[in-house]
């Protein structure tokens, strides 16, 4: 073997798998349960309450949920109980365990009482989700519009956080603006080095699309069961539908890496879907 040339051929492997079948029944794995994984999802908070009521009503066991609220000055309080005032990160968390049931999920409430978020509470979230929870899949169903991220000081902060989860073999999946992509979003933007997500209303919540168009690379699937009923698609949806799909494959290879995540994922919607157009 010549000196740095790597001992095993991913991409090779990849396609032997294709043709044996694998990949098809990858997601549908009933060991794909999200055993042993953690997932951060850094959102608005999570009502485990309402979790734990449905999936109890339909037999389902999940674990225990780690709420941390994320305030000014590095604080991280994790002893509120209150609910969280703001619904979004409970549904999210609801497509997460449906698909990873047996995940591990923290939820880092970095809105509080707000519609909004702040830069430096997002690098905390980020910072304590990779060193300290240990999280295999860090879930961003939310952006900062290019205007409240001019200073490229700012920009380069948060790549420099995506670099530090990229260095540490853990999967972000970023949701991309809604308006996109008349309005772009970050971390989106930043698509080598994540996993960034537009919405599409694809065949179920375990279809994805490989299509990269304008910034982002997958379409996933942008309903949710407890979203307001009538709600039109959202990339938050589509974001943890396909960071739940993640889980579900780490479960069964926890070391994987980003790279090898972008491309089990692209070769498993090449077999489902037709490329040649993101309307197919």
């Amino acid at each position: 073997m010549t000196v740095g040339q790597p001992s095993f051929d991913f991409f090779k492997a990849l396609q032997n798998l294709i043709k044996l079948g694998f990949l098809d029944g990858l997601v549908g794995n009933p060991l794909a349960d999200g055993s042993g994984v953690n997932i951060a999802l850094i959102d608005t908070g999570v009502n485990a309450g309402k979790l734990q009521k449905k999936f109890d009503g339909k037999g389902v066991q999940f674990n225990s949920i780690v709420n941390a609220l994320f305030k000014p000055n590095g604080i991280v309080d994790y002893s509120s109980t209150a609910h969280p005032m703001l619904p979004h990160g409970t549904v999210v968390a609801d497509i997460l365990l449906t698909h990873a049931p047996k995940a591990q999920l923290y939820s880092a409430n970095v809105f509080e009482l707000r519609t909004f978020t702040e830069l430096d509470l997002l690098l905390h979230a980020m910072h304590v989700a990779i060193h300290q929870w240990k999280c295999k899949v860090i879930n961003l169903s939310l952006g900062m519009p290019e205007e409240r991220l001019q200073q490229p000081w700012r920009r380069l902060q948060f790549l420099n956080a995506l670099e530090d989860a990229y260095r540490n073999d853990v999967l972000v999946f970023a949701a991309g603006h809604n308006d996109h992509p008349l309005t772009r979003s970050f971390p989106s933007v930043f698509e080598s080095s994540l996993f960034s997500v537009n919405k599409k209303l694809l065949e179920g919540m375990l279809k994805f699309k490989y299509f990269p168009q304008a910034g982002l690379e997958f379409l996933g699937h942008g309903h949710a069961d407890l979203a307001p009923f009538g709600s039109d698609l959202e990339t938050s949806w589509a974001t943890a539908n396909l960071a739940g799909t993640a889980a579900k494959i780490v479960s069964l290879y926890p070391k994987i890496k980003p790279f090898e995540m972008k491309s089990i994922l692209y070769w498993i919607s090449q077999e489902w879907y037709d490329q040649s157009s993101c309307n197919s």
